[in-house]
């Protein structure tokens, strides 16, 4: 009796909470044998067949930092939709990767395809007489020639070198007989006093 009680009032308490829904809620309910709406369009899928992804992998190699590890591998080829949020991915035989087929979807993301961009044809091919080299035409006339600034000499040889005693400081001082371009005369020069390091050493 206390069971035929408890069915009853369990229908009469269903009854009167199906009968207080909203229309949305009441459309979203199935029929009673179980089919749904033949009318309602199926959910639309986020990845199609052959459309290609980008797959999330937590774990990195060993003796990577995670954070600085590049964690998005592929692409990779959607083979079918397994589930609702399951798609199984095509894993090319010599890809290196070795993971189960079967992914989440919250690991996948779609690679940008640019089918709409233009397409820039390549300039044929120009001969070495007509090419114009634009850096080339920005540059004055006297560019190649070598900078000589007013009061630098050139030195034409290095004759002897000799470490006399500084008389303000009481240290030796390295000093180099030059012979300059266009002079006769040679004259003692201290290292500081000259920029061809070439010469000094050889």
């Amino acid at each position: 009796m206390a069971k035929e009680y408890q069915a009853t009032e369990k229908a009469r308490r269903a009854k009167e909470h199906n009968e207080t829904l909203g229309r949305k809620e009441k459309e979203s309910l199935q029929s009673p044998s179980g089919e749904a709406d033949p009318n309602e369009t199926p959910p639309r899928s986020l990845f199609e067949p052959g459309s290609r992804v980008w797959l999330y992998m937590e774990r990195v190699k060993p003796g990577l930092t995670k954070k600085l590890t590049h964690r998005w591998h592929g692409p990779f080829r959607i083979k079918k939709k397994v589930e609702e949020f399951a798609y199984e991915l095509e894993l090319p035989n010599r890809s290196g990767y070795c993971f189960y087929h079967v992914v989440h979807v919250s690991r996948l993301k779609a690679v940008s395809e640019f089918g709409d961009r233009h397409k820039v044809r390549l300039a044929p091919e120009v001969d070495e007489e007509s090419r114009v080299d634009f850096d080339e035409e920005l540059l004055p006339e006297d560019s190649w020639e070598p900078d000589h600034p007013s009061g630098e000499f050139e030195v034409e040889a290095i004759l002897d070198d000799r470490t006399p005693l500084s008389t303000s400081t009481n240290r030796a001082v390295r000093e180099f007989k030059v012979k300059w371009v266009g002079y006769e005369e040679a004259t003692w020069e201290p290292a500081t006093n000259l920029s061809c390091g070439g010469l000094l050493y050889d």
